[in-house]
């Protein structure tokens, strides 16, 4: 059983970045849960006259994922001030995404994406969250720390 320890990693090790307009800021201790990373690609389809079946043709990426965040506004490093200013910049910015941690040799997930829905909710008695979803520019990079 400890082989498998090795191979799965709690998500808790997890870092996200994202440049706030002046440098990448990691804002993993907000982090509630990030989806949709690496992404996909669109598919067109190839099917032509004499074909027995689907002709899937690979075509470019499109990569779209959401963060879920606690809101805070602590000046250097609060969502609120890393994220605002790139939403309002309606500015392309570096991420930065370590499933797994940034120990050298594991995954790493870069690129530069726009952020066109910033939204903020809560409800009496709980935390105020946020929502982020990012749409990525040319891809991303799928690489190691």
């Amino acid at each position: 059983m400890a082989a498998d320890q090795d191979r799965y990693f709690d998500a808790r090790v997890s870092l996200f970045k994202v440049n706030d307009g002046s440098q990448l800021r990691d804002i993993s201790p907000y982090v509630v849960e990030l989806k949709g990373l690496p992404g996909q690609y669109k598919v067109n389809d190839g099917t032509t006259f004499g074909s027995v079946g689907e002709r899937p043709a690979p075509s470019i990426f499109v990569v779209h994922f959401t963060v879920e965040l606690l809101f805070n506004m602590i000046t250097s490093v609060g969502t609120w001030t890393a994220l605002n200013t790139m939403f309002s910049a309606k500015a392309l910015r570096a991420f930065e995404y370590y499933p797994a941690g940034s120990t050298v040799g594991n995954a790493k997930m870069s690129g530069s994406a726009y952020l066109p829905i910033f939204e903020l909710g809560g409800k009496a008695g709980d935390i105020v969250l946020m929502h982020a979803e990012f749409h990525t520019d040319d891809g991303i990079t799928i690489g190691t720390a």
